[in-house]
């Protein structure tokens, strides 16, 4: 026999085994030889009628005699007898025993009693009991008192997400991505990865955070370069989104390359009271746009493209009204350099300034408040690398209500060649002066000193840079 034998079973082979088939007393006889616990119940059951034919009131002649009286007061559940035992009284029906209580006592005597007198019962609800429980904890999440995402790390192609007290909140493969924390500098992510991988924001404004997620081109399938992906602090994701064709026009002389998600960042709208996101589309070469996205859905609500590359972008407030405004800078392909567009955060419309060879006249609009062009050096020109600077970063003083382009004055080129000029602006984006960067001076003189360039570097060298800043909004 493979299961246990019941009580009822051990009761007829101790009281009336006649009832029992011999096939089946055999069968129990063998079990009881190879099962230890079986053993003991049926060694319990035996003491158990020994000590009720030893207390009961008369003499039984015979253990039969007992047996067919005890059997015969229990053929149905209302005929119920109790015995005394101490303080304990004995249930005995449809040949099953029970030990009742008469007197309170602790649960842990309570099971104690209940596991010695009925050892397979106890048996049969532990399991139920465990099975119980792991349902429960099966279906029920593990509660979490801290949920707000704090950090997100890429570290050896596996994303995690901590919360304020360190724990993970969730995690994720990522394989091909580089690795990348969001508590660093965006210009510190961008020497790893050229562009942002992860950006935290709370962008619904209900106190708990979202991850922004964009790919590199060395990712592996888990993420498309062209797209932005938005998850919740439980790792779901809540949307995508995809940047989709190009425009016929922005390039004549390359082929459009493929969209990739190079920066985004968020602005909150204090009239409003709440969160805006803007992300920044790429190619190789151009065009670039900004777009806003709805965040619950990830659609475009506005965008703006330029007919060159897109370097940085910042939020400042230019005027002190409350408000802040979008900077973006880079290269503009149509005029040969670098440039600055303003925008207000409720108009980022249209297509940069530009000529008939890249944007039809007609498509020439936009709602840029200013569009801003900065000239070439002739040190650029001498190293010979490019035929365009471009706006490397934005420098701000609130302090001053100012704010400084950094133009590097040979992109593309090998480090031993980088030369910077800033170029600073008031509150009303009028140039206030123009510094040369320490590179750009060393490297000039160099120049000089080969006869590469002619004109020194004086007070009218970086005057005329500054008059040849270009006002085209």
């Amino acid at each position: 026999m493979k299961n246990h034998i019941n009580d009822n079973e051990l009761e007829l082979l101790l009281l009336d085994k006649h009832q029992i088939s011999a096939e089946q007393l055999k069968s129990i006889h063998e079990h009881l030889s190879e099962c230890h616990l079986c053993r003991e119940n049926y060694e319990k059951i035996k003491s158990f009628y020994s000590y009720i034919e030893t207390n009961s009131e008369g003499s039984e002649k015979n253990d039969a005699e007992t047996a067919q009286r005890i059997l015969r007061q229990n053929a149905l559940i209302e005929n119920e007898k109790l015995l005394d035992e101490h303080k304990r009284a004995v249930a005995v029906y449809n040949g099953s025993y029970e030990i009742i209580e008469r007197t309170k006592k602790s649960v842990v005597r309570w099971m104690g009693d209940f596991v010695q007198y009925n050892p397979l019962k106890f048996s049969g609800s532990l399991a139920l009991v465990g099975a119980l429980i792991a349902v429960i904890l099966y279906y029920k999440k593990p509660e979490m008192k801290y949920v707000n995402p704090t950090l997100a790390v890429i570290e050896h192609n596996v994303l995690k997400v901590y919360n304020e007290m360190g724990d993970v909140l969730w995690k994720k493969g990522v394989p091909g991505m580089a690795d990348y924390r969001t508590d660093m500098e965006y210009k510190d992510q961008r020497v790893k990865s050229d562009i942002r991988e992860l950006l935290l924001a709370d962008l619904n404004d209900d106190g708990i955070k979202e991850l922004l997620i964009s790919s590199n081109s060395n990712a592996q399938d888990q993420f498309a370069s062209d797209s932005l992906y938005c998850y919740n602090n439980e790792g779901k994701l809540m949307w995508k989104y995809s940047c989709g064709g190009f425009v016929s026009f922005n390039t004549p002389r390359w082929k459009h390359s493929k969209w990739f998600i190079a920066n985004y960042f968020t602005i909150k709208d204090k009239k409003k009271n709440k969160t805006r996101l803007f992300v920044i589309a790429s190619t190789t070469y151009a065009p670039t746009k900004v777009i806003e996205l709805d965040f619950s859905n990830g659609k475009i609500l506005q965008e703006f493209y330029n007919s060159g590359g897109i370097a940085t972008a910042t939020v400042f407030d230019l005027n002190n009204d409350g408000k802040d405004e979008i900077f973006i800078g880079g290269i503009n392909n149509a005029f040969h350099c670098a440039f600055i567009a303003v925008f207000d955060p409720d108009s980022v419309r249209g297509f940069s300034p530009s000529t008939d060879e890249y944007i039809p006249a007609e498509f020439q609009k936009n709602t840029a408040l200013h569009y801003i062009l900065l000239p070439t050096t002739n040190y650029l020109r001498a190293v010979g690398q490019t035929d365009y600077n471009l706006v490397e970063q934005f420098l701000i003083s609130d302090e001053e209500k100012t704010i400084t382009a950094y133009v590097q004055e040979a992109p593309g080129g090998i480090p031993e060649v980088f030369a910077g000029v800033l170029y600073n602006f008031n509150n009303e984006l009028k140039i206030k002066g123009v510094v040369l960067a320490d590179n750009f001076i060393a490297h000039y003189n160099r120049l000089l000193k080969a006869g590469k360039v002619k004109e020194p570097l004086d007070s009218n060298y970086t005057k005329k840079l500054a008059e040849g800043v270009t006002y085209l909004k």
